[in-house]
């Protein structure tokens, strides 16, 4: 059993010992949901427990109960990894009790294994004989890998190209370690599945390294970021600016104008996408860049833009500049801050407020 874990399972066990550290060290950070990660390291580390005991009962037919039961251990186990991933890369309101579900219909059947061969079964030779409903398990498996792929699609326009292609090619490779898995057997998915959390791990902490910790909205290394690696597709830009934070940090307290910025903050982000990305760029300035959107497209973004905000209860004053093909985005960008001033003197204008908060700097 030893020699197991040695000649099979090292790279696991080693990869299980390093990660349980990391994720130990970082258990009081904000940047990523660590219980996921936990649960998909437990799974990993279960794994290899058993399958070195499941090799050394494989020796004595005498303990064919054991053997079943860890059989059926480990083909519940398998698809709870994939799951891990997928809850780590989730956001908050798409984790329900629903991606439960076909983890808990593949333990039911694998746990009819003590009553059907139709699961698995050990012939008269002792050697495993997997059934029918054996694939059930990388069914379940390559279903949650799946979805890594799709929300990892729907995320490939964040972070540096380099960085989110790695995740994708990580999740490629734990869909072929499943495949590989149900035709010849081995701890693929295990370590495929623990060299990916490693690569999460990685992206998820840079990719905070980018967020505004106030707002959550992208901040302005990733402006600059974004700036340079989308320059070919930005057909225009805009800015932001909060109305009044001066006086309400005056009036009220700093803690209601931060509460101010998160409220903005979370407005911008519900008319975010794949085609508006906005940021944080300074104390009560943002940014907006536009992919590939008509001028139309984006006079009717930053109108819903000011309604969500006036629903929230704060105002802010915008302008946008399209950008052509001659044009640098700093250029488009200083369009856009001058239009943005324009709405903004003439926001205190009509309401009579000291014009010294919107001054330029």
């Amino acid at each position: 059993m030893f020699q197991t874990l040695l000649s099979t399972h090292y790279i696991s066990a080693f990869l299980v010992i390093l990660l349980a550290i990391k994720l130990h060290a970082q258990q009081k950070s904000r940047d990523v949901e660590l219980r996921y990660y936990w649960l998909t390291l437990i799974c990993c580390a279960l794994l290899v427990a058993q399958d070195a005991f499941e090799t050394y009962t494989a020796l004595y037919p005498r303990l064919i109960f054991w053997r079943t039961l860890l059989s059926a251990l480990g083909y519940v186990l398998r698809p709870m990894v994939a799951l891990g991933l997928l809850l780590v890369i989730c956001t908050p309101r798409h984790r329900t009790w629903k991606l439960w579900i076909p983890c808990i219909i593949n333990a039911v059947v694998n746990l009819m294994a003590f009553f059907t061969p139709a699961v698995f079964y050990f012939n008269e030779d002792y050697a495993f004989v997997r059934g029918p409903l054996g694939y059930v398990v990388f069914a379940v498996g390559i279903f949650y890998m799946a979805l890594v792929l799709a929300v990892m699609l729907r995320r490939l326009y964040e972070g540096k190209t380099a960085e989110r292609y790695v995740l994708f090619v990580c999740a490629l490779g734990c869909v072929a370690a499943t495949v590989i898995d149900s035709r010849f057997g081995g701890p693929h998915l295990t370590e495929a599945a623990l060299i990916s959390s490693v690569f999460l791990l990685v992206y998820l902490r840079s990719h905070d390294n980018y967020l505004d910790p106030l707002t959550s909205l992208r901040n302005r290394f990733a402006y600059y970021d974004d700036a340079e690696n989308l320059t070919r597709d930005i057909t225009a830009a805009a800015s932001v600016d909060m109305n009044g934070l001066k006086e309400l940090n005056d009036t009220e307290g700093h803690a209601e104008g931060d509460a101010a910025l998160a409220a903005i903050g979370e407005c911008l982000r519900k008319v975010s996408g794949r085609n508006v990305i906005p940021y944080r760029v300074g104390g009560d300035e943002f940014s907006v860049l536009f992919i590939k959107q008509s001028e139309a497209e984006v006079k009717n973004i930053l109108a819903r833009i000011k309604n969500t905000i006036a629903a929230a209860g704060y105002s802010v004053s915008a302008g946008y500049a399209m950008k052509y093909e001659s044009q640098s985005l700093e250029d488009v960008m200083r369009q856009a801050d001058e239009k943005m001033y324009e709405e903004k003197a003439a926001y205190y204008r009509q309401t009579g407020k000291d014009r010294r908060s919107y001054e330029k700097k």
